[in-house]
C-alpha cells in the first residue's frame, strides 16, 4: 500500500510526527472507548478495554507535552513509553505500552527518527514485545495484530525494488492496512464480534499511518484513513451479538476473580522474579517496563487471580496498589448468599461450628441498611435495564482505601475500588480506573484522608466542572460529566479498617440510583454506633485483648469485629472470641457475634470494633 498525498512524506518518522501521531491516537481513542469497550471480551468480559486504552494513551500524551519541543525522535518515544507505563490501565492497556516501549527501544539508535527500515524493526519488535510479555499468549487478539502488521511491514520493504524504496509512510500503510484485515480475521474466534484489544491497536497503528499523510509536517490531520476504520468497527459492531448477551455466555478466558495492578520500582532480576511469581498465583499476567541505567526501573504490573495479597510483590517498592473484583458478587448484587460460605479466619473447627462466630459474607448480609437497594431491584427484574450510558452517569463509584492486605478480598467483594496504603496518586489512578462521575472516597485514617483531599483538588484544579466535597453530610452539586477527569469526589468520614468495612458493606447494593450525598451519608451511618480500640504492643498481647474486650463488652452489644495485624500473635482472635463467650455468660446473654480478619497491617497490632 503506497500513502499518497499533496506532499512527499517525510523521510523518518520524526519528533514533530510522534506528536502529531499522540494527538490522533488520544482523539481517536475518546471517540471510541465505549465502542472497543461494547467489544470487550477476552480476557474477562469487562467491558473496560477502551476505556483502559484511552486512559494509557491520554498518560503517554500528557509526559510528551511535559517534553521541550527540540527534544529528538529518541527522547519523544522513551517519553511516551514511559508515561504510558504510568498509566496503565488493565491488560490491553498494559499490551500498548509495552508496544510503545518497544518502539522507544528502536528508536533509541535512532535520535533524528525512523528511517524505513528501522520502522519495520520497531513493527517486529512491537509484535515480539507483546506476545513476550504476556504468560499465556493467545492467538486472534491484539498479539496476532501486531504480529499481522510486523509482516505485512517487513513483505513491502524486502520486496521492494532497489530503485523505487518504500517511504516510512509506505511502511506504515502497509502495516496498517494488514491490522485492519487481521482484526476483521477476529471476529469468530471467540473473543467477541471482535477483539477489543486487538481493534485499539489496529485504530494506533492506522493514525500514525494519517499523520505520515498529512498535508504538511506536524500539521493535526483530520485521520480519513482513521475515520474508515472506525467506520468499520462500527459497522461489525451493528451486525454481531451484543456485549451483553456474550456476558451472559460461556466462561471468561481468565479465571481469576481479581484483578491486581500497581508499580514497582525494582531491577531487572526482581521484575523477572515477581513475573514467575505471578505466573505461579494468576493469569494475564504483565511486568511492563525496562531498567534505567542503573539497573533499577518502573515497571507496570498486572495480574488476575483468586489470591491479590500473594500477587503483591516480595521485593522492591509499589505503590498505587488498586485491587478490582472482577465479576459481580452476591455481596456487591444484594442477592442471598449460597451455600459453601469461606472458612473463618482463625476459627478451630469448635468456633467454626458456633453459631456466633461468622464470616464477613453472613456480616455483610446481615448489616446491610433495611430496604431494597437500586440493584437488588434491578437485578431481581423489578426495575428496567438502563443502558450502559445511563447507567454509568447515575452510578457512584467507591473508592475504599486500607492498609492492611488482608482485608483487600473482602473489600473488593463489596465492588469497591480497593487502593493499599493509599496516596495522592493512587487514588487519581482508583478515580481514572472508576472512569465515572462522581466517587465515594472511604478513607481508612487520618493520612489517608489527607492524601484523598488532595487528589479532590488536583481533580477540582484539572476541570472546572469538578468538585470537592468534604465529610458526609456537606452539599453536593450536581455534576453532568461522563468522563474521567471530571470527577467529583467526596471523601467520607470513615478513620479506621473497621469502618472502611462497615461503610464498603453499607454502600454496596446503592451505588446506581443514589446521590453521591446520600451515599456519604449511608457510609457514615454505618460506623456511627462502632465504638473502636486500637492496641499496641504489650497491650496487643492475647490476654490483655481478652482483657479489653471483656471490659468493652456491653450486655446489648451485637458484633465485635478483631482486625489482627502484621506483629499480632495467632492465638489473640481465639482468645477474644472465648472471651466474649465469657461475657456472655457472666451476663445471662447470647454471645456477640464475632469476625475475626488476618489483617496484616504494620498498625494497630489489634483494632477492636464493637457494635
Amino acid at each position: 500500500m503506497t500513502v499518497t498525498g499533496t506532499r512527499t512524506p517525510p523521510p523518518v518518522l520524526d519528533a514533530r510526527t510522534i506528536r502529531s501521531w499522540m494527538s490522533l491516537a488520544v482523539r481517536t481513542a475518546t471517540r471510541t472507548r465505549e465502542l472497543i469497550d461494547g467489544f470487550n471480551v477476552f480476557p474477562v468480559p469487562d467491558a473496560d478495554t477502551g476505556s483502559n486504552v484511552l486512559l494509557t494513551l491520554t498518560s503517554a500524551a500528557a509526559a510528551l507535552d511535559r517534553l521541550p519541543r527540540a527534544a529528538d525522535a529518541a527522547q519523544a518515544t522513551r517519553t511516551i513509553a514511559d508515561g504510558a507505563v504510568r498509566g496503565a490501565r488493565g491488560n490491553s492497556g498494559l499490551l500498548v505500552s509495552q508496544a510503545l516501549a518497544a518502539l522507544a527501544e528502536v528508536a533509541a539508535d535512532a535520535p533524528t527518527g525512523l528511517r524505513p527500515v528501522e520502522l519495520v524493526h520497531a513493527y517486529e519488535a512491537i509484535a515480539s514485545s507483546t506476545w513476550e510479555a504476556v504468560s499465556r499468549p493467545v492467538t486472534g487478539t491484539l498479539l496476532t495484530v501486531a504480529a499481522d502488521a510486523a509482516q505485512a511491514a517487513r513483505a513491502l520493504l524486502d520486496d521492494a525494488a532497489p530503485t523505487a524504496p518504500p517511504t516510512v509512510g509506505d511502511i506504515a500503510g502497509a502495516a496498517a492496512l494488514s491490522a485492519q484485515e487481521s482484526v476483521v480475521e477476529t471476529a469468530g474466534t471467540g473473543h467477541g464480534p471482535v477483539d477489543a484489544g486487538g481493534a485499539a491497536l489496529m485504530l494506533m497503528l492506522t493514525a500514525l499511518c494519517d499523520v505520515l499523510s498529512a498535508p504538511a509536517p506536524g500539521a493535526q490531520p483530520d485521520g480519513p484513513l482513521t475515520a474508515v476504520a472506525v467506520q468499520m468497527l462500527t459497522d461489525l459492531a451493528a451486525s454481531s451479538v451484543s456485549h451483553g448477551s456474550l456476558l451472559q455466555g460461556g466462561p471468561a478466558s481468565s479465571t481469576g476473580e481479581f484483578e491486581v495492578m500497581y508499580l514497582l520500582e525494582a531491577t531487572a532480576a526482581q521484575a523477572t522474579a515477581l513475573r514467575h511469581q505471578l505466573e505461579r498465583v494468576g493469569d494475564s499476567v504483565g511486568v511492563v517496563g525496562a531498567p534505567d541505567a542503573l539497573g533499577v526501573g518502573l515497571y507496570q504490573v498486572h495480574v488476575h487471580t483468586n489470591t491479590p495479597r500473594a500477587a503483591l510483590p516480595r521485593t522492591g517498592r509499589c505503590r498505587q496498589v488498586c485491587i478490582h473484583h472482577l465479576h459481580p458478587t452476591a455481596l456487591a448484587l444484594g442477592e442471598p448468599l449460597e451455600a459453601g460460605e469461606p472458612p473463618l479466619p482463625y476459627a478451630s473447627a469448635a468456633q467454626a461450628s458456633a453459631g456466633h462466630v461468622i464470616s464477613f459474607e453472613r456480616l455483610a448480609s446481615r448489616r446491610r441498611l433495611d430496604g431494597v437497594g437500586p440493584q437488588q431491584e434491578q437485578a431481581s427484574g423489578r426495575r428496567p435495564s438502563a443502558s450502559p450510558a445511563t447507567e454509568r452517569a447515575h452510578r457512584v463509584g467507591v473508592i475504599a482505601c486500607t492498609r492492611a492486605p488482608g482485608l483487600i478480598e473482602q473489600l473488593a467483594r463489596t465492588g469497591a475500588v480497593v487502593l493499599l496504603d493509599p496516596d495522592r496518586e493512587g487514588v487519581l489512578r482508583a478515580v481514572g480506573d472508576l472512569g465515572l462521575p462522581q466517587v465515594l472516597v472511604l478513607p481508612c485514617d487520618a493520612d489517608s484522608a489527607a492524601r484523598a483531599h488532595e487528589a479532590g483538588r488536583r481533580l477540582s484544579a484539572r476541570t472546572v466542572p469538578s468538585t470537592v466535597c468534604g465529610p458526609a453530610g456537606a452539599a453536593t452539586p450536581e455534576h453532568a460529566g461522563h468522563a474521567p477527569t471530571s470527577s467529583q469526589l467526596l471523601v467520607a468520614d470513615t478513620d479506621d479498617e473497621a469502618r472502611v468495612l462497615a461503610a464498603s458493606v453499607a454502600v454496596a447494593t446503592r451505588t446506581t440510583g443514589t446521590s453521591l450525598t446520600d451515599l456519604a451519608l449511608f457510609a457514615g451511618r454505618a460506623g456511627e454506633d462502632m465504638r473502636t480500640l486500637a492496641l499496641d504492643g504489650e497491650a496487643a498481647e492475647a490476654d490483655a485483648v481478652a482483657s479489653a474486650v471483656a471490659a468493652l463488652l456491653r450486655p446489648d452489644d451485637e458484633l465485635l469485629t478483631v482486625i489482627l495485624g502484621r506483629d499480632a500473635l495467632p492465638d489473640v482472635g481465639a482468645l477474644a472470641v472465648s472471651a466474649a463467650e465469657r461475657a456472655a455468660a457472666l451476663t445471662g446473654t447470647d454471645p456477640v457475634e464475632v469476625v475475626v480478619h488476618a489483617g496484616g497491617q504494620a498498625h494497630p497490632d489489634v483494632l477492636i470494633a464493637i457494635e
